[in-house]
């Protein structure tokens, strides 16, 4: 039952939730049959504006709403977000409507806030979302190997032709005309010493620079395809007691449909597989490859003729859809390695 908190609560009140979270602070305390004051049966409401500093909405709490009272806060059973189900953003017109009460912690099903909230949440709608993994490279720098440049030393034999300078003695005896001489002979006579010069050659050796080597690294752009398995979540529809509206089901089905046809097998391909194969033998087959790893592609490409969404486009309108399904449904053949066979089937198919 309901507490008498008539004679405890005032205007400046905070006002919580069971959780603890402020809603607002009480700017009335008044009864239905009054404006303003209590009830002689201790019956009341607390007006309480919510929202940043109070300009959003207001809600009107009855007394039996309260949980406690501590000190000069306000403390309720429901969630802030459950006044608007209990009916408490709109102004009570009678004292009945304060009976939306509280029994054993859980709210009185049979009030008229109750039924109110309980028509609310018959009429919602509920959503479900489906999801998808998609890929997402992520580079890290590895070492792959190393270069090391060092100096040896090596030795060997080098000879350098030097020319060089000698003198030799040469005697030359020749007559001449007899005359006196000016200093008489000595008893022991006389000598001339004539000096002989080379040229001696010697070994000096200093180190010079012949040859630069430079070493660093460049970056090189590749492309490489990286493979991996995702997951995606599809819709699945039982409807047992065929309540699902015709409008819905249209959408759903529909919905299906595409996701679906794309990996249904083409009953026409045995028929046209010997032309497709002639047509990739001409246009790619010298630059090598088989047949048969890329007849799945130009299988794909062929069925795409037969699915209505793909009607009277152009494959640049069409691309990013039928290559979201490939990866979906081929997960094991990257799209690039894919593409080229998908497109030229669907060209051939389309121009007939």
């Amino acid at each position: 039952m309901a507490t008498n908190y008539g004679d405890r609560v005032t205007d400046g009140m905070d006002v919580y939730d069971v959780s603890g979270e402020k809603i607002g602070t009480v700017e009335d305390v008044y009864d239905t049959t009054q404006a303003k004051g209590r009830s002689s049966s201790g019956g009341g409401y607390l007006r309480v504006p919510t929202g940043f500093l109070g300009l959003g909405r207001e809600h009107h709490i009855p007394f039996s709403a309260i949980r406690s009272i501590k000190g000069d806060q306000i403390h309720l059973r429901a969630s802030k977000d459950e006044l608007d189900e209990l009916g408490y953003g709109e102004s009570p017109t009678s004292a009945d409507d304060e009976q939306a009460e509280y029994v054993d912690g859980e709210r009185d099903i049979g009030s008229p806030a109750s039924s109110t909230a309980a028509a609310h949440r018959s009429s919602e709608q509920q959503r479900l979302q489906l999801r998808e993994e998609e890929l997402i490279p992520r580079k890290r720098t590895v070492q792959t190997g190393e270069v090391r440049l060092q100096t040896d030393v090596v030795e060997e034999r080098r000879t350098v032709e030097v020319p060089v300078t000698r003198e030799e003695v040469y005697l030359e005896r020749r007559p001449i005309e007899r005359r006196p001489s000016d200093r008489p002979i000595s008893e022991k006579g006389e000598t001339i010493e004539v000096p002989v010069m080379e040229e001696d050659v010697t070994v000096e050796k200093r180190p010079v620079v012949y040859e630069e080597v430079e070493v660093g690294t460049r970056a090189i752009q590749e492309t490489e395809s990286v493979d991996a398995t995702v997951r995606r979540e599809e819709l699945r529809i039982e409807d047992k007691n065929n309540v699902l509206e015709e409008s819905g089901r249209t959408t759903a089905s529909s919905s299906l449909t595409r996701t679906t046809a794309s990996t249904s097998t083409n009953a026409g391909w045995p028929a046209v597989k010997s032309g497709y194969r002639s047509r990739w033998q001409q246009r790619y087959g010298n630059q090598g490859g088989r047949w048969e790893d890329v007849e799945p592609a130009y299988q794909y490409g062929y069925g795409l003729r037969e699915q209505p969404q793909y009607r009277g486009r152009s494959w640049s309108d069409i691309e990013p859809d039928v290559q979201r399904d490939w990866t979906r449904t081929h997960p094991t053949t990257p799209w690039e390695r894919a593409r080229l066979g998908i497109r030229d089937a669907w060209d051939n198919a389309t121009d007939r």
